[in-house]
């Protein structure tokens, strides 16, 4: 008997605080997808090992998802959404047919939220937190890392290049990468020019859902970006809304007195099942990624001792974030 597509056998290979993995996770969730996690670790650098960079040459991105049932790898997170779309009747239509008008919004929207590097803005408050208005949430331990981690990004890949002559270009085209946001990151007016782009961004979107609201507040009490139906737009909207509170933005990119509606938006979010979920698997692993986080940046604490020290702090920050 022919195989049903919601029995499809999934293996993703994400991170949880990856931007990229988030919309994945989403999609998966919404689609009620059930699949085997691969965790791939951003602070210990498993994402440019070899057998990793073999599952994604040419991607920048993690997460990589594989079907087993297909014997098929599929990279980019925009094309990962799709396939799993298509993969489940479950749950809301992600993408609607493109040949629709309904679709073709849906994918003109997708691109541009799409187009937020998110990297840049990330890393950009990390090396220039006054950028931040609330304040930076991610632990200090966790900055110091990401900003060693990236500064020393290319010095590494250029290693690896050189260790692996089978995946030299591979690894020589994502330290052409890594340099090029590097010189960004570090320049402080490029990293403003990547706030204010995303600002009028949000302005529109802001726009967006008030004429939505204006036009079916009497027909339906949820509103989506599109209406009642969740689509791969919200997701890409979820996750941004999600990174810029951690990073201390949201009171300047959609503050309750000036975007009412991104901020009603945000709270209707939170509420959604498949967002809860995603929250709860990133709360779960915090314990791990902080001890992870500490062994990167603190290479000395190989010791007995030091190793017994840092566990009793990273247990106290975990009770105390919980």
């Amino acid at each position: 008997m022919a195989q049903s597509k919601a029995e499809k056998k999934f293996t993703l290979y994400y991170f949880p605080t990856s931007y990229s993995s988030q919309k994945v996770l989403l999609a998966l969730f919404e689609k009620e997808l059930t699949f085997t996690p691969r965790l791939v670790s951003l602070f210990s650098g498993q994402h440019n090992q070899p057998w990793y960079v073999k599952l994604n040459p040419e991607g920048a991105h993690v997460p990589v998802l594989k079907d087993e049932a297909a014997d098929m790898i599929i990279n980019e997170p925009e094309n990962i959404m799709e396939y799993v779309d298509k993969s489940s009747e479950n749950g809301e239509t992600l993408f609607p047919d493109e040949s629709s008008e309904l679709g073709k919004q849906v994918r003109q929207l997708c691109k541009r939220l799409d187009m937020v590097e998110m990297d840049i803005i990330t890393y950009g408050i990390i090396y220039h937190p006054h950028l931040s208005e609330a304040g930076c949430q991610i632990s200090g331990a966790e900055q110091r890392s990401m900003r060693e981690n990236f500064a020393n990004r290319l010095s590494y890949l250029t290693e690896l290049a050189a260790a692996h002559p089978a995946l030299r270009d591979s690894y020589l085209t994502k330290s052409q990468i890594a340099a090029q946001k590097f010189d960004t990151i570090t320049d402080e007016a490029k990293v403003k020019g990547h706030l204010e782009a995303l600002k009028r961004l949000m302005k529109d979107i802001e726009q967006q859902l008030k004429d939505l609201k204006e036009k079916n507040g009497d027909v339906a009490d949820v509103l989506w970006l599109f209406g009642p139906m969740f689509t791969a737009a919200d997701i890409h909207l979820t996750v941004l809304l999600n990174r810029l509170t951690l990073l201390g933005m949201d009171k300047y990119y959609f503050p309750p007195d000036q975007c009412p509606h991104i901020d009603s938006y945000f709270s209707q979010v939170k509420k959604r099942p498949t967002y809860i979920r995603l929250e709860k698997e990133i709360s779960t692993l915090r314990l791990t990624l902080l001890w992870e986080n500490l062994k990167a940046w603190s290479p000395f604490l190989a010791g007995a001792a030091g190793i017994g020290v840092v566990a009793g702090g990273a247990y106290l920050v975990y009770q105390k974030n919980k």
